[in-house]
């Protein structure tokens, strides 16, 4: 880790002891700015954790969001079909991608706008959505239980979450799609909250809760409508059946809303694109029937990730899978322990109600879907985060009832509450949790894919970007992605049959190819027509 990563967690350090000194003076509106902060440099850091572009996901993220700088309508990534026999539909290989909505690309696209095409500029974004869930959660903590120290303490387990920096570094599967997915439905319930609490502006409230619920739709996809749920749980819990008491009308114009922001692209992709979108509305549907891209997992999964999720400790899926050690227990201890105190918080049994109701729906809802990914559940996150802080603040009160005098009171709350914070965070495992070579290897590739900016004149096709020989593996798709982003150069992991090249040579094709001697054919080696690149990238 370089300096610079340092100096943004020194910075997050100072912001978060301040914050915490202001908090305890009461001076929460500027405690809590003060923690946005030191949010924001904990997730710059985050962004600068790692040089290069991460598998699997984030590199195809990165080279849809660069097409969309040109054609934002048309997210894509390859610019045209020219090959016979290649699936573009084929989200690894598509030609229009429509493998997720396409909201947070824009975001990414437009941040390429402004400050230039870098691994730096795609994820800032993403710690910008993970800085503004800071007063977020703090308002809806707030909210819920009236404990403004409680809320405090939960806007300091956001800012220093583990799996959020995960998802802004890029390491995390679906990175970026998922952070900004969780902060539009963190925002949904936002506004439902305040909706509920608010003497006036329902409308104004009933419009945003609307817009957040469309934008996380156009984000990833129905799980987006989960506010309503919640909605509907809490008017049911409070009225009943009695549907006149129901905020039917409120709700009918969120939902209106939703559905003005979020249908008008599922309209535009099936009349512009019908193939394409077909296919992926049901490859979407097949999480809930089958195994999708071999990610199988068992009944328990989203509860044995939680204690990776939020502390980072006691499960890796990649190798050993679920263990019972320490961390495992603390953090269930934790988790549990904090459930109960934030219900104990809360004001009314119709809150209760619907908080249960609607978390365990959604773990029930996943856990039974026969497709399982680490972040499903953690469209959740503020639950996790509301259970954390009510452990801190509990800790804290029983500090202060322990010790009489009041400064010591005071340094022993700001020490456990900066080490509750550096303990989620976790961060001297960051590169232990990837694999030893890959860093390494992906920081090389990188160098080679930016040197065929000079070797390979811009208008060429590049063939045979291919880790693995030729081999039918999934795996030969790791490299075709960041050589397109680093080059700026078209790139096929196939290598075509010698005659069909020179066909799309005739119809004016510029073709480069990556040679593999003795392992494709000499009429290719020996043609000076091609532009021939040494086979110098690795396969992670």
């Amino acid at each position: 880790m370089v300096f610079q990563q340092y100096f943004w967690l020194l910075i997050a350090s100072v912001l978060l002891f301040a914050s915490i000194l202001l908090e305890r003076r009461d001076k929460q509106n500027w405690a809590i700015l003060l923690l946005t902060l030191g949010g924001f440099s904990v997730y710059l850091f985050a962004a600068r954790l790692c040089p290069f572009l991460n598998l699997w996901d984030e590199q195809y993220h990165a080279v849809v969001a660069k097409s969309c700088m040109q054609h934002p309508f048309v997210p894509s990534f390859y610019p045209e079909e020219i090959l016979p026999n290649h699936d573009y539909t084929n989200w690894l290989i598509a030609s229009v991608w429509l493998h997720k909505q396409p909201l947070f690309l824009w975001f990414i696209a437009l941040s390429f706008k402004i400050f230039g095409v870098s691994e730096l500029s795609l994820r800032l974004p993403s710690a910008l959505f993970c800085a503004l869930l800071v007063p977020i959660a703090y308002r809806i903590a707030k909210l819920l239980t009236k404990n403004e120290r409680m809320a405090f303490c939960t806007a300091v387990a956001v800012a220093s979450s583990w799996c959020l920096i995960r998802l802004v570094a890029g390491i995390e599967s679906t990175d970026h799609n998922d952070v900004c997915f969780v902060f539009f439905v963190t925002a949904s319930l936002w506004a439902l909250l305040e909706f509920y609490h608010s003497s006036d502006h329902k409308w104004l409230w009933s419009i945003l809760i609307g817009a957040f619920a469309g934008a996380a739709i156009l984000t990833k996809w129905l799980v987006g409508l989960l506010v309503f749920f919640f909605w509907g749980v809490y008017e049911l819990t409070n009225n009943g059946l009695k549907f006149r008491s129901w905020k039917l009308g409120y709700m009918l114009v969120a939902l209106g809303v939703t559905l003005l922001i979020a249908l008008p692209w599922q309209c535009y992709i099936f009349h512009e694109f019908p193939v394409s979108a077909r296919k992926e509305f049901l490859y979407n549907f097949q999480h809930l029937s089958a195994e999708v891209e071999e990610h199988h997992n068992g009944l328990l999964y989203f509860l044995q990730i939680l204690p990776l999720q939020f502390f980072g400790r006691g499960y890796d899926p990649c190798t050993v899978g679920f263990q019972w050690n320490f961390a495992t227990i603390l953090t269930y201890v934790i988790l549990l322990g904090g459930l109960f105190l934030l219900f104990k918080n809360l004001k009314s049994r119709t809150a209760r109600l619907s908080l249960a109701i609607g978390v365990l729906f959604v773990f029930l809802f996943f856990s039974f879907a026969q497709t399982k990914m680490p972040s499903f559940t953690f469209v959740l996150c503020v639950v996790g985060f509301m259970c954390i802080g009510a452990v801190m603040d509990f800790a804290v009160a029983l500090l202060e009832r322990l010790l009489s005098v009041r400064w010591l009171q005071e340094s022993v709350a700001v020490i456990f509450i900066m080490l509750a914070a550096f303990y989620q965070l976790n961060y001297p495992n960051y590169y232990n949790s990837l694999y030893q070579s890959y860093p390494s290897i992906a920081e090389e590739n990188k160098k080679v894919f930016q040197s065929w900016k000079d070797k390979v004149p811009e208008g060429y096709t590049v063939f045979n970007v291919n880790g693995f020989n030729g081999a039918p593996s999934s795996y030969c798709y790791v490299l075709n992605a960041p050589a397109m982003f680093y080059s700026d150069r078209t790139c096929y992991i196939e290598l075509p049959p010698y005659e069909e090249l020179k066909k799309l040579q005739s119809r004016g094709v510029k073709v480069a190819i990556v040679d593999m001697p003795g392992l494709i054919d000499t009429l290719y080696l020996n043609d000076d027509s091609f532009i021939h690149l040494p086979s110098e990238a690795k396969p992670y």
